[in-house]
């Protein structure tokens, strides 16, 4: 039970008086697995937030001894002076992390967010540099891994409509359930507590957009307690003598080589508002059949329908055309002036050799749908 006291001046400031740190720093530690004696070394950056005390701490706690943190990024500061945006998605913001892994030769790079909330991760790509995964490359090692570890009944990953399809995949091998919510992990966190409710047992949660929740006793997406989960499973895949690029290639052979892009489009303004708002109305009217040379198989249109879904799954203004082998969904942001475009695509590979070409070819071709349809419904 946490006890506030009152302590300021408007009644929204109070001081906790029990030691909350030390409990989630227990948590924590209660959810590493030590697969082996021998721990990856690591760079760390909390990128001027509040995550650097406590991760290092569980870090040390768990075996994880050699971790070297950016120094002009361990103190909180709100001016972010290293960084133009402290977000870890944003190009740059990793650099000083990735710069000090190369100088150091670590195995892996970890980041949490100012608020240390969201992953991200970098690991060596075999010639010396470093490779910073995406969110959806993120959720789905960790989504394989911790159902490689679970022995539950019913096994739930929870995850967002925006989230890559391969996760589908890759459960369907662990004989687990999907379930898939509008974008935020207010939603994740809702579904998940009401699927255990039922019976399911939560595994994991994740959004694109870097966010990680690996046990129920966090109601949020969490950026330390999945750093350090993270890095049990690179130590899980050394083990097996597996990289962690290799362990992605391996996954594209099991269920396919999955390639996701993201395109925005911008318009600032009432007229901005405007554009975004009648684009997705011409979209809604008038769906293509084809795109390029995808057929349409299906079209979800989450404006209607609500009744029939639950409700972290209810009605948004969110389009989905779905293909046989991929997706694309066009919605406008929430909180910026922006329609954002979201594709998925699959493509078979025989070999983890072939995964590299095959990967920059679907990229490119879904960049190019993306740009094609917000051309059709006028917004480019």
């Amino acid at each position: 039970t946490l006890i506030a006291r009152h302590t300021g001046p408007s009644e929204l400031l109070f001081t906790v008086d029990v030691p909350i740190a030390a409990a989630y720093e227990q948590m924590v530690v209660g959810l590493h697995t030590a697969h082996s004696p021998k721990r990856p070394t690591i760079v760390y950056t909390p990128l001027h937030g509040v995550g650097a005390k406590t991760f290092l701490s569980a870090a040390k706690a768990c075996g994880y001894d050699t971790v070297h943190v950016v120094e002009s990024q361990a103190e909180p500061d709100p001016d972010f002076p290293t960084v133009s945006f402290p977000n870890p998605e944003e190009p740059g913001a990793l650099d000083l992390a990735l710069q000090k892994a190369q100088q150091l030769g670590v195995d892996l790079v970890l980041a949490n967010d100012p608020d240390a909330d969201r992953l991200a991760v970098a690991v060596p790509d075999g010639d010396g540099s470093f490779v910073a995964l995406s969110g959806n490359q993120i959720g789905v090692l960790l989504a394989d891994y911790l159902l490689e570890q679970s022995t539950a009944e019913k096994k739930l990953i929870v995850t967002t409509v925006v989230s890559t399809p391969m996760v589908n995949a890759l459960a369907r091998r662990h004989d687990a359930t999907v379930e898939r919510t509008f974008t935020g992990f207010k939603w994740i966190a809702r579904a998940a507590s009401e699927l255990r409710q039922v019976g399911h047992s939560f595994v994991y949660g994740f959004e694109e957009a870097l966010g990680s929740n690996v046990t129920s006793q966090v109601n949020d997406k969490d950026g330390i307690s999945a750093a350090i989960v993270f890095a049990d499973l690179v130590t899980w895949l050394a083990n097996r003598g597996e990289t962690v690029l290799e362990r992605l290639a391996t996954l594209a052979v099991l269920d396919g080589v999955w390639v996701s892009c993201q395109v925005s489009v911008t318009r600032d303004g009432l007229d901005g508002a405007s554009a975004i708002k009648e684009a997705m109305a011409r979209l809604q009217a008038n769906p293509p059949d084809v795109l390029g040379t995808r057929r349409v198989v299906s079209v979800n249109d989450y404006t209607s329908g609500g009744d029939t879904r639950p409700f972290w799954r209810g009605e948004d203004l969110l389009v989905e055309l779905v293909f046989a082998d991929g997706r694309i969904l066009v919605r406008p942001s929430g909180t910026e002036p922006k329609l954002k475009a979201y594709v998925d695509l699959r493509f078979d590979v025989d070999s983890r050799e072939d995964v590299a070409a095959v990967t920059q070819q679907g990229e490119r071709e879904a960049e190019r749908l993306a740009q094609l349809l917000l051309k059709q419904i006028g917004i480019v």
